[in-house]
């Protein structure tokens, strides 16, 4: 024991030892503390490395299939936020569509469900399709007019020669005066 030491009393001895075993823990915690946010820092670079590495996969791959793309059709292919930018919104469509075929309109019908509907006239031969919207309790007036105004000829016609319409033109005619 050092002479400073042995110039202490038992009590200031033992209040030295005490406050140096305290000093010592406090000193462990905080290297353990330390040790524990070095390893939380490692954990968090090891999965932004992991987020890096799966990022440059995806963008391999889509590198890869984008010049098969570009073989096969010569078009690029869009990426994610192209397409849902680019995107329409989905309801459904509700109106009075118009098959056409050239520069004429060969069909004019309605539907709560124009999509489904225009699929469904697979017998009738048109290149494309316009729709307007419409309320459903409007359906038969706007088509029976559109159908007398264009006559698709498409649409049936009646023994007389009239086009076949949900509403007949005289009525349309009645309703309107």
């Amino acid at each position: 024991m050092s002479n400073w030491m042995q110039s202490r009393t038992q009590e200031e001895r033992k209040a030295i030892a005490a406050k140096s075993v305290a000093t010592r823990q406090k000193n462990i915690q905080e290297r353990k503390a330390i040790e524990l946010l070095d390893l939380d820092k490692r954990n968090i670079l090891k999965q932004e490395i992991k987020a890096f590495e799966d990022r440059l996969s995806k963008l391999k791959r889509l590198e890869l299939v984008n010049t098969t793309a570009m073989t096969l059709t010569n078009k690029a292919l869009l990426n994610e936020q192209e397409i849902v930018k680019a995107a329409n919104t989905w309801s459904m469509a509700i109106g009075i569509y118009f098959l056409i075929d050239g520069n004429r309109v060969v069909y004019v019908g309605q539907s709560v469900n124009v999509y489904s509907r225009i699929s469904s006239h697979q017998d009738k031969v048109f290149e494309s399709f316009a729709f307007i919207p419409c309320e459903k309790e409007m359906l038969d007036k706007l088509e029976s007019l559109y159908i007398h105004i264009l006559r698709p000829p498409l649409n049936g016609n009646h023994v007389h020669g009239a086009k076949h319409a949900p509403i007949s033109f005289n009525k349309l005619m009645e309703v309107s005066l």
